[in-house]
């Protein structure tokens, strides 16, 4: 729950960019004699906007397993410092929040009495408020005890959670708002959360499943073999690509397998790999009551059980616990730390595990993990003992745009020309020696928008991260050179990058065209200067990808800024 700010975006406008005091021409035609063009000169621009670096958006989440807090105080002090230290947490809320409603029938036989090994539980709807206190931000309802007091003690759960700021999913009302996931943005990226509860975690599915018109959870199932079933593998396949399109990494958590169980079943593992090839970026599980191992499958992690976190037993072997916390950076996991916690036996309450107690979760976790052919190492530093699992197979290339970077790539209709346009995008600017994203705007012609919009999203997603400091398109005026010719840049089909770093050279002059904004041209050196464009760079790669031509190739002269597409 950690509020300090990570963003990765600080919008900077810049008035050559925007096109202030720019006349333009229509189409291909200019239409207004340069005498009329009015341009600002980079020195006369106010300074941008402070930048804050941040990593490629760097976030940390922290995921813990089973929390049935029945009493009515707090649970979570001895762990809350780790806890509010994240900028996300999440729990499978194992209970709900409610002090009425009616026992559900699906665990009590013909005469009234609870079915062997069912249970009732439920909890004060204060705890929402300690949820929140402690530093978390979202819980996961579907489980086999949400619906354990009806539908009232379920709507009254969401009042608690509601009013303390805590986002629930996994139930609702009707199954479409128990199937919508939650949705956060944590600086500069976004996480969605799906949550789900196996069948074969209780005798039946009546009175606790949701349906197009009563309020219920989720429930996912499988076949005899172990293999999901054709309505669970279709549901989970279109929510996960639902979520996709509005968070970076989308999250499912199951509630499922088989209590007390050092392993998962057939079930959740194909459950889990179904929900990666869907596209999901990792998925959480619980029920078990105790840590199961981690499985990395197409560099995906799958945590099959977190076990119980806040769970007043008597049962000493459920009470060795984990959190985990998972590193992103710029839509992927980066590194997942497991830092032990003991239950206190009988009350429930979760600390920090030592000695012997530490060592006995650690082994089990390296152990269980290894059986599935994931490396995790112990490290020891100021931030505790923890058990690491870092993710070797990231990319370092990244191939899409995180959500809120998507929202700054756009094309509008110029305001007053018609056939012209203005790119909105981002790119890479120089914060002293540190690189952040910042946003930008170039006019060009309508016909080459689109092409432009990808040309830029391909130099920002490259992992040369090129700064560009300045950009100019549509510019009226005449060939430097050119006897009254006039330049592509009048046609809107030029763009001149970072001019002072990427000089113009005639007859062995540096050349500054007369019609332009002045600024003072320094030395073209590519590979020293950040800010030269370099013939081999992700600059004219991505231009030329799409047919532009580079003013560096030219043989008479050379005009390192420029690049252009004739008609």
């Amino acid at each position: 729950m950690r509020r300090t700010s990570k963003l990765l975006i600080v919008v900077v406008t810049t008035i050559a960019a925007l096109g202030l005091g720019w006349t333009l021409g229509r189409g291909d035609r200019p239409l207004c004699p340069p005498a009329l063009q009015r341009l600002v000169a980079p020195e006369q621009l106010a300074p941008p906007s402070p930048v804050v670096h941040a990593a490629a958006g760097s976030a940390a989440l922290i995921f813990v397993g089973d929390v049935l807090p029945i009493e009515d105080r707090d649970y979570l002090t001895a762990v809350a410092p780790l806890i509010r230290s994240a900028d996300y947490a999440v729990c499978n809320l194992e209970c709900p929040l409610s002090e009425r409603g009616t026992r559900t029938p699906l665990k009590l036989n013909p005469r009234g009495g609870v079915i062997p090994n069912e249970y009732f539980f439920q909890a004060p709807p204060s705890q929402a408020q300690r949820l929140a206190n402690t530093g978390f931000d979202a819980v996961v309802v579907a489980n086999n005890h949400i619906m354990d007091y009806g539908p009232q003690a379920l709507l009254e759960t969401f009042s608690a959670l509601d009013d303390a700021g805590i986002e629930h999913t996994g139930a609702g009302p009707d199954l479409a708002a128990a199937r919508q996931p939650v949705v956060a943005r944590i600086g500069a990226q976004t996480i969605a959360l799906l949550s789900y509860v196996s069948v074969r975690t209780l005798p039946g599915t009546e009175h606790f499943a949701a349906t197009e018109r009563t309020a219920g959870t989720v429930f996912v199932a499988g076949d005899a073999s172990g293999n999901p079933t054709a309505h669970t593998a279709a549901m989970i396949a279109n929510d996960i690509r639902a979520a996709r399109k509005v968070a970076d990494f989308v999250v499912p958590c199951f509630h499922w397998g088989i209590e007390n169980r050092d392993s998962p079943d057939a079930l959740p593992r194909r459950l889990a790999r179904h929900a990666i090839d869907s596209g999901a970026a990792m998925v959480i599980g619980h029920h078990p009551h105790v840590l199961q191992g981690v499985e990395i499958y197409r560099g995906a992690p799958i945590c099959y059980s977190l076990g119980n976190f806040v769970f007043p037993t008597p049962h000493v072997n459920t009470t060795f616990s984990a959190a985990l916390e998972v590193q992103l950076e710029a839509g992927r996991w980066r590194e997942m730390a497991f830092h032990p916690v003991r239950l206190k036996v009988g009350a429930g309450d979760p600390i920090p595990a030592a000695g012997n107690d530490r060592r006995r979760i650690i082994d089990r976790l390296t152990r269980l993990s290894a059986a599935f052919g994931t490396t995790a190492m112990v490290v020891e530093d100021g931030d505790g003992t923890r058990v690491v699992v870092r993710n070797s197979e990231q990319p370092r290339e990244r191939s899409e745009l995180l959500v809120v970077e998507r929202e700054s790539f756009y094309v509008s209709a110029h305001e007053s020309l018609d056939g012209m346009s203005v790119v909105s995008f981002l790119a890479w600017g120089l914060d002293g020696e540190e690189k952040a994203a910042r946003r930008l705007e170039v006019v060009v012609n309508d016909a080459l928008a689109g092409e432009v919009m990808s040309i830029l999203r391909e130099i920002y997603l490259d992992p040369d991260r090129f700064p560009i400091h300045e950009v100019i398109g549509y510019d009226y005026r005449t060939i430097a050179g050119g006897g009254g010719r006039m330049s592509w840049h009048a046609a809107g089909r030029a763009i001149d990058i970072n001019r002072a770093q990427n000089p113009m050279i005639r007859d062995g002059q540096y050349t500054v065209h007369p019609d332009e904004p002045p600024y003072e041209p320094k030395q073209w050196r590519p590979g020293e200067d950040p800010l030269s464009i370099t013939a081999d760079g992700s600059v004219v790669r991505a231009f030329k990808r799409h047919g532009w031509r580079w003013g560096g190739d030219w043989t008479s002269s050379k005009d390192y800024q420029h690049f252009d597409k004739p008609r």
